[in-house]
């Protein structure tokens, strides 16, 4: 018994030896590669299992290797990863960490499976990635969209209008045939597909990285990215905790205040972040000034390496006024036949009243986002990612009602002074039932106005769900869902009676309906515009609507599934998805009957198909292509015509193809991507405003049918390290977008009146798409001089900008086809010092300067009037145009402090 006892402590010591001698003990530490501070929190993992560690608060780790020898793989969000030998006991001493201007694996920290990131060498599509670092340092005052323009096929208009008014086209395409993601999760309006910047002002703050993937994109949702998918993935709930302060001043007495601070995740898994942001400025045409804030909060709970979760709000309330596109010749204040720089600020919207700056048009609006994420890591094999969002939106924009409020003064502003006294002039002599003893009432007839506010209210809830599962090494599939169920309200409000007691209207629309108030009704209420106004008085507003009140209910469903094979050398895809789309208008002011306050319910199906292949020739060179298939369900908009419940029954789905092959390079010291692509669009439904009457409103619609557009170019982007310290990028893009045949179209002034016949032909075939530009090139340059300072300029060039087509300049056969704008280059710059503290603290400076040789251009117009014998010129553009400026030159100067 004693011998048996005595071997099995030998054979117990000699496993426990064995034990030991196949472990080691690896330790380091692990620093940012620009200023060698300790980088908290880096991912140290023993390659070939899950064992490993976090970096400390110093950036240093200790951890026992499974084995005693192998590979560290060493990771950091916005780092590139490295990988380090070890053997037996080793000391690694300092690791160093690069930051990674190009990869986004380790961005997404939550909705893995929701977020479909285009990987490089990897994902078959062409793709551009702007990273925090980028983000942070060019935004300043610009607007969103702004931050992507130095990639290819990326137009970016400010309009010259007011904060938040910017538009992007990509490859032609505008942006409501681009699908904009924010998280996974699809934002594009549901009624329409636009996106409103001005409800996205928060964003530059809360992004941590923007991917354009161009074409069909990567997402396997049912979206329609005609165009692109824009990828914004935003902050979630950081693993370390920390925080950052920021001033920013600039132009047109700009000012941006922002503060926010992160927990860090505790020892049970909890961790919070939250941003909270105010700016304000006069904008840089005259009377567009605006002010808004932006909030977030992101909570995360991490019970387990199975389980993550992340709750997350955030929202920009914000208010503007506005600039809207006026002839080339009311730029021209004195009459000289030059535009100035001055001038070329001149907005006609805004005057002054009692003594303060006051504007006829005003954009105010709070859209609220929440998201809860779940991922759940099931098995190595199996993942399951979930994302649910609600927002509810409230807002709208102000305008004029009436007769009498365009009424102006020696310079060319409104005299809202004289409107509100002409106003107070009005006698009511009992002649109508509906003057009011002691009151100023005013009416159409009376040469009244007052300022109105367009009310949009919507809720909106969905959900996304994937379900990824590797079946072998090489092969996995993704399987998941996409729910969306939108509402939404549109009426009007009295916003400022300027005066009057109130105002008497009898107006449904035009459409010979009396429909809530036969007879007309007296409104003496006013509801001040406001982004808040909805949460402090949405009962009052829902009695007082004026001229129109209609809902609309879009519910969306749709079902997906990918296959994917990977190896070292291939990784290639084959995609689809189906989804259902209903519609349903409800008007209960044009229509007295309940049985006619609802249309019918629509029902319109869809399907995507996408198929591409990435091939690894070596180390440095790849290929790959894509091709898909869009079956694309119409917008709301165009289903119901003439603002009423009547079926456009000839409406049906467009259709879009999309062929792409590109090739990439990568090596130490140059990155190059060059593609070419093919874009087939039919049967598309063309839905615009304009004034087709030309009675001076912008009041009347246009409805373009069975519209077909075909889009080629080509593209490259290299990124180029030809020296320490040294970064030049460039990108070109040259593009051949045209129509397809011609159309018919249908127009309607501000009455529902059908304009010119019931049906119009366009001779579209062959005419240039307008509204982007067709060829550009960038060249950026970047330098570090010493530790911490750095210079960067960027130049962009812009050829075959074409004007929007208009319905009066396509009627005919021998038309002048779409009118040419000047070509333009502009130049922007910017210096960043930091200066680098104890524990990861800094301090840092940014100066931007935009168009810095304040080049004066034509950024957009949209009428097509080209010159004449005897015809008024500027700079080769009739002055009949009506056009907007870009901005001249703009400035911003920031101070950041991290701790």
């Amino acid at each position: 018994m004693k011998s048996i006892r005595k071997f099995a402590m030998t054979l117990l010591g000699l496993t426990l030896a064995i034990t030991v001698m196949s472990q080691g003990t690896v330790r380091g530490t692990v620093l940012d590669g620009e200023s060698g501070a300790a980088l908290p929190g880096a991912n140290i993992v023993e390659k070939g299992t899950t064992n490993g560690t976090i970096s400390g608060a110093d950036g240093s780790f200790e951890f026992s290797a499974s084995a005693r020898s192998g590979e560290l793989v060493i990771s950091f969000l916005g780092y590139k990863s490295r990988t380090f030998a070890f053997s037996g006991d080793t000391d690694l001493g300092k690791l160093v960490l690069d930051v990674d201007a190009q990869s986004m694996d380790e961005v997404v920290v939550v909705g893995f499976g929701v977020i479909d990131v285009a990987k490089d060498r990897e994902t078959p599509v062409a793709v551009s990635t702007i990273k925090l670092p980028e983000i942070v340092a060019k935004s300043g005052n610009q607007e969103f969209p702004d931050i992507m323009k130095n990639t290819p096929s990326v137009y970016v208009a400010s309009q010259a209008g007011g904060y938040g008014d910017s538009r992007i086209n990509i490859r032609g395409f505008a942006q409501e045939n681009l699908a904009l993601l924010f998280n996974g999760q699809p934002v594009n309006g549901m009624e329409d597909g636009k996106v409103y910047w001005s409800n996205w002002q928060g964003l530059s703050e809360i992004a941590t990285a923007i991917q354009v993937q161009r074409g069909l994109g990567s997402s396997k949702l049912a979206i329609s990215s005609v165009g692109a998918t824009i990828n914004v993935v935003t902050k979630a709930t950081d693993m370390v905790g920390g925080g950052r302060v920021s001033a920013l001043m600039g132009n047109d007495n700009y000012m941006k205040y922002v503060a926010s601070y992160s927990t860090g995740l505790n020892e049970k898994g909890w961790g919070a972040s939250f941003l909270l942001s105010h700016w304000q400025g006069d904008g840089y045409n005259d009377g567009t000034k605006g002010q808004g804030q932006t909030y977030f909060l992101s909570i995360g709970y991490k019970p387990s390496d199975k389980h993550k979760f992340n709750f997350s709000v955030t929202g920009a309330p914000q208010w503007h006024y506005q600039n809207y596109t006026k002839k080339l010749s009311d730029y021209d204040r004195d009459g000289d036949g030059t535009i100035t720089n001055a001038e070329q600020r001149y907005n006609s919207n805004w005057g002054y009243l009692n003594g303060e700056v006051y504007s006829l048009r005003e954009n105010f609006y709070h859209k609220p986002v929440a998201n809860l994420n779940w991922d759940w890591n099931i098995s190595d094999k199996s993942a399951l990612s979930t994302v649910l969002y609600a927002s509810t939106g409230a807002g709208g924009g102000t305008g004029g009602y009436g007769r009498g409020y365009y009424v102006f003064d020696a310079d060319g502003q409104l005299d809202f002074d004289q409107i509100v006294a002409n106003n107070k002039s009005i006698v009511n002599d009992g002649s109508e039932d509906w003057h009011r003893d002691g009151m100023t009432i005013g009416s159409y007839g009376d040469n009244a106005a007052l300022r109105r506010a367009s009310m949009n209210l919507h809720r909106w809830l969905g959900a996304v769900v994937n379900f990824n599962h590797e079946i072998s090494e090489n092969l996995s599939f993704n399987v998941g869902t996409d729910f969306r169920t939108y509402y939404g309200e549109h009426f009007r409000l009295v916003d400022n009676l300027w005066g009057l007691d109130g105002y008497w209207d009898d107006n449904y629309n035009g459409a010979g309906f009396q429909g809530l108030f036969p007879g007309g009704q007296v409104y003496t209420q006013e509801h001040k515009a406001s982004p808040y106004m909805f949460w402090t008085n949405r009962n009052s507003m829902i009695d007082d609507k004026l001229d129109y009140y209609n809902c609309e209910r879009i519910s969306y469903a749709g079902a997906f599934g990918q296959l994917e094979y990977k190896n070292d050398k291939l990784s290639a895809f084959v995609q689809a998805a189906v989804s259902t789309q209903s519609y349903q208008r409800f008007d209960y002011h044009s229509y007295v009957k309940a049985d006619d306050q609802s249309s019918e319910k629509l029902n319109h199906p869809g399907y995507n198909l996408k198929a591409g292949a990435n091939y690894n020739l070596n180390a440095h060179h790849n290929l790959f292509f894509n091709t898909g298939y869009y079956s694309r369900q119409p917008f709301f908009d165009d289903l119901f015509l003439n603002y009423l419940n009547i079926v456009n029954t000839d409406v049906g789905n467009e259709g879009v193809l999309g062929l792409e092959a590109g090739y990439g390079y990568r090596s130490e010291v140059l990155d190059v991507d060059v593609n070419a692509y093919y874009t087939q669009w039919s049967d598309r439904q063309i839905r615009d405003g304009g004034d087709f009457d030309n009675d001076g409103e912008y009041d009347d619609v246009a409805l373009f049918e069975n519209v077909a557009e075909n889009h080629t170019g080509v593209e490259l982007e290299f990124d180029a390290r030809p020296i320490r310290n040294l970064n030049i990028r460039g990108f070109a893009s040259i593009g051949s977008w045209t129509y397809a045949g011609d159309v018919e179209a249908t127009i309607w002034d501000e009455n529902r009146n059908i304009i010119g016949g019931a049906s119009n032909t366009l001779y579209l075939d062959g005419v240039k798409v307008g509204d982007a530009a067709q060829t550009s090139f960038g060249l950026l340059a970047s330098y570090r001089i010493v530790k911490g300072l750095s210079l960067d300029l960027d130049y962009r060039y812009y050829d075959k900008l074409y004007a929007s087509i208009d319905p009066q300049s396509f009627d005919t056969e021998d038309h002048d086809g779409s009118l040419e704008l000047p070509s333009y280059g502009i130049m922007d710059g910017g210096v960043s010092y930091k200066i680098y503290m104890k524990d990861r603290r800094s301090l840092n400076f940014r100066f931007n300067a935009n168009n810095l040789l304040n080049k004066q251009y034509i950024s957009q117009a949209s009428t097509n009037i080209h010159l004449q014998d005897g015809d008024v010129a500027w700079n080769g553009i009739n002055t009949d145009n009506r056009v907007y400026f870009g901005n001249g030159f703009t400035w911003n100067f920031s101070i950041a402090y991290r701790f």
